[in-house]
């Protein structure tokens, strides 16, 4: 009996070997996949940043406003935007490699429409999003090599990311929050058949200034931008009167000490708060002083920064009594302020320009040009 259970022990022993011998090669395979599973994981992420930097970089590259009024240019800056995606990619590396980007198979830029959340690629003109594509495989830095799961039959495996990346253009109003800042409009109304005449280059002061991006400095020359005199009644390059007028963006009595704080710093939270916390067209505005020598220095210290006007149809009663109906917004920097002197010499001369304004609101039926919210990841 004592022999029989000597060997019954023996055969448990020996059952016990295998069972942990098993255990050992399964829990050995499963921590070599999960070594390779990180790996992934890890590699994937690398990618995904390449892929959002690239489309990121390649969207604000749209916002270029060199493109205003030319075509030429227009697909200029979409080359230029196609450059910086594939260059951003490619600077931040996977596995230690710059991520290779085609072109032609792995880059699209189109028009991303915020409100209905759709995109459309391809084509020409003037775009407001890219895509880019990442991939790891034959064609691209070549596939990612596996290191333990050869040992299950699997040698390499290939990875795809996608970023898209765009910026909101149908714009319809403005909501000033603590992450937003101050909405960068100006209390000056312009009568949209001036907005149109001016884009179409049926009524312009001409091309006399000029704006340099990187130094943000106007001095005196061309820059292929035409420009109009904002000063109501100065002189025959004018359209008729009642192209323009001061309004009042917030309480119906905003004085000149409000009108002077809004054309330096923008309007703030508390004059939102007359509209409900946010204006949005089409709405109503009350006329106001008008625009007097007294805020000269205030505009000279914002000449050549970008800012927002209210664009309006038609405008009732006079005066500060008169009613803006504002219908859209529109982007322009002054270039250059004279307002002394004879009525016909005053001056306060814009350009349209690119305003990017993280309080713009987008919504159905904007109407306004050349004002945009920030880029950000669409996808």
């Amino acid at each position: 009996m004592r022999a029989a259970m000597k060997k019954n022990l023996y055969l448990r022993r020996g059952a016990v070997a295998v069972y942990v011998a098993i255990s050992m090669s399964v829990m050995l395979g499963l921590v070599a996949l999960s070594v390779d599973m990180s790996m992934l994981y890890a590699t994937k992420s690398e990618m995904q940043r390449a892929a959002d930097a690239g489309a990121m970089s390649g969207a604000w590259r749209l916002l270029d406003e060199s493109r205003i009024g030319s075509e030429a240019a227009a697909e200029y800056v979409n080359s230029m935007s196609r450059l910086a995606a594939i260059e951003i990619a490619a600077a931040n590396t996977v596995l230690g490699d710059a991520p290779v980007v085609y072109e032609m198979s792995d880059l699209q830029l189109g028009v991303w429409d915020e409100v209905n959340n759709t995109l459309t690629w391809g084509g020409t003109g003037v775009f407001n999003a890219v895509a880019i594509d990442v991939h790891r495989d034959a064609a691209h830095n070549g596939s990612i090599a596996m290191m333990f799961a050869t040992a299950l039959g699997t040698d390499s495996t290939d990875l795809s990311v996608r970023a898209v990346a765009g910026f909101a253009d149908s714009i319809v109003g403005f909501n000033v929050t603590e992450e937003s800042g101050n909405a960068q409009l100006l209390p000056f109304a312009l009568h949209v058949d001036s907005w149109n005449a001016l884009l179409s280059g049926a009524q312009t002061t001409g091309d006399h200034y000029s704006y340099d991006p990187d130094s943000g400095v106007v001095s005196s020359g061309s820059d292929g931008k035409l420009e109009l005199n904002l000063y109501p009644g100065a002189g025959d390059t004018q359209l008729p009167p009642g192209n323009f007028g001061t309004v009042d963006i917030g309480s119906n009595s905003n004085s000149s000490n409000d009108i002077a704080r809004q054309i330096l710093y923008g309007v703030n939270e508390s004059d939102l708060s007359y509209f409900g916390g946010q204006i949005e067209i089409p709405i109503n505005l009350n006329g106001d002083t008008g625009l007097s020598a007294g805020f000269k220095d205030e505009l000279e210290d914002i000449k050549g920064m970008p800012r927002t006007i209210p664009i309006f149809d038609s405008v009732g009663g006079n005066g500060n009594n008169a009613q803006y109906h504002v219908i859209a917004w529109a982007g322009i920097r002054i270039v250059h302020v004279k307002l002394t002197g004879k009525m016909t010499s005053k001056q306060v001369i814009i350009q349209p320009a690119y305003v990017v304004d993280p309080s713009a609101v987008s919504g159905s039926g904007g109407q306004s040009t050349y004002v945009y919210r920030p880029v950000q990841l669409v996808e």
